[in-house]
């Protein structure tokens, strides 16, 4: 800083001496800037003018932050408090889709400044809520443009507190502290699933006031990576359930996507098909689609070869471009005869007509910390079966009484298919399961009281419902 000054004050004194060569600098050339984002120009201890005409110009180098830019708020009032969201991105996947919800929420009492720190279908939405939206993609993957951004949020609109989403949003809390601002970490992701946890983790455990985890089993998960924690600020809150973005009235779009989403859940030619199992998510390894298939071939063997539609939902199948994943799915799909019983379409915005078609889901991914349509899928009265020691719905199941019906060990696709078969095969049985599922759902994954309890952990009033 000290530098800075000193830089300052020398163009002032000798601003003939160099004003020619400091004409050929851009007019909004920021020096300060030039050194934060070339340390070894500050290193070298050279006027960064000087340094820029000479050689910065050339090698293409960044002379100065983006100008922050935001939609404006026009229900901003100044008698409320203001809240900043963060956002690793606004994809229409769990996290940003949780952002988007806690958003609505607060936008009732308080005002909202969501911060997207990635791009995705999400942001036009975004832009329809009464919030500032601020997108500043820049920021994900470098630690000084969040510091910039983190200092002109601040300055802009005087946060009273922040909740940061996600494990990927990690640097801009570091930031957030510096600036004084109250902070609460949202983290959902299993630390095991990154190639280096104690670096990325132990700053979303350690710097934020608070930290949340949607899940017993992903604080478990991070805890053997991170160990300088303070356990009285860790708290276990599951996530309420998200209401789908963008989600309108049945115009003609709606009607059509429905229409077709029918013809591959229960098309008409085949009466013969008495059950539809469901799965969801983006296709790729985590989530088990592999597993998904491998269940589908051995509920086929038990249930019927022609009784059963398999369906998955969600994007990333594409065989011709995916060689790392897609492409073992279609040949798996084709080896094990599942080509006329197994359908994998893209996302979907009318998904809960999928739900309302299907009559069981299986949630087969190797690690999972609470997803999204899982949660929708129960709501809908859907039996839910999943592998044990993989995700958050486990304990959930465990404490609604259903361990024995919907939790197959560890992995293991004969058991998972074994519950499945006996699920399909007894109407009697899913229905006991949906009324089990029915007394313990709404408690448990309601948002409007998840969002209470995350704000009371750093504002101890309650907002207006």
């Amino acid at each position: 800083m000290n530098q800075v000054k000193i830089f300052k004050s020398l163009f002032k004194k000798d601003s003939q001496t160099i004003g020619a060569q400091r004409i050929e600098a851009p007019s909004d050339f920021d020096p300060d800037a030039y050194l934060k984002l070339n340390v070894d120009v500050r290193d070298a201890g050279v006027d960064p003018i000087q340094h820029y005409i000479d050689h910065g110009r050339a090698e293409k180098r960044i002379y100065r932050f983006p100008p922050l830019k935001y939609a404006e708020n026009k229900a901003f009032d100044p008698a409320r408090e203001t809240v900043l969201l963060v956002t690793h991105e606004c994809s229409l996947t769990g996290a940003p889709v949780l952002v988007y919800n806690m958003a609505e929420v607060l936008s009732r009492s308080m005002n909202v400044v969501v911060l997207s720190l990635g791009p995705g279908m999400l942001e036009a939405l975004f832009e329809e809520l009464a919030i500032s939206y601020v997108p500043a993609h820049y920021a994900r993957f470098s630690g000084m443009h969040a510091e910039h951004v983190v200092e002109s949020l601040v300055r802009c609109f005087k946060p009273a507190f922040a909740i940061v989403n996600s494990i990927e949003s990690q640097l801009v809390v570091e930031p957030l502290g510096k600036a004084g601002i109250p902070t609460v970490s949202l983290i959902h992701e299993f630390a095991s699933c990154y190639p280096d946890p104690p670096s990325l983790f132990k700053t979303m455990m350690t710097v934020p006031q608070q930290v949340v985890f949607s899940s017993e089993i992903t604080y478990k998960d991070a805890v053997r990576f991170v160990d300088d924690y303070r356990p009285e600020k860790i708290h276990v809150l599951p996530q309420g359930r998200s209401s789908i973005p963008g989600k309108r009235v049945k115009d003609e779009p709606a009607l059509m996507e429905q229409q077709r989403l029918r013809s591959i859940l229960r098309p008409d030619v085949e009466h013969s098909r008495k059950y539809v199992v469901l799965g969801a998510g983006s296709v790729n390894y985590r989530k088990g689609v592999d597993l998904f298939l491998q269940c589908a071939r051995q509920i086929l063997s038990k249930v019927g070869e022609d009784q059963c539609r398999f369906v998955w939902i969600g994007q990333g199948y594409e065989p011709r471009k995916d060689a790392a994943y897609s492409v073992y799915l279609e040949d798996q799909i084709m080896r094990a005869g599942l080509t006329g019983s197994v359908e994998i379409i893209d996302e979907t915005t009318e998904i809960e007509t999928a739900y309302e078609l299907s009559d069981l889901f299986l949630l087969s991914s190797r690690l999972d910390p609470l997803p999204n349509v899982a949660i929708d899928a129960m709501f809908f009265n859907k039996p839910l079966l999943c592998f044990d020691k993989t995700t958050g719905i486990v304990s959930f199941l465990e404490r609604a009484g259903l361990k024995d019906l919907c939790i197959a060990d560890y992995l293991d696709v004969e058991d998972m298919a074994e519950k499945a078969s006996r699920l399909l095969l007894s109407a009697d049985l899913r229905s006991q399961v949906a009324s089990q599922l029915s007394m313990h759902l709404a408690d448990c994954f309601d948002m409007e009281r998840y969002v209470n309890e995350v704000v009371a952990l750093v504002r101890p009033v309650p907002i207006a419902g």
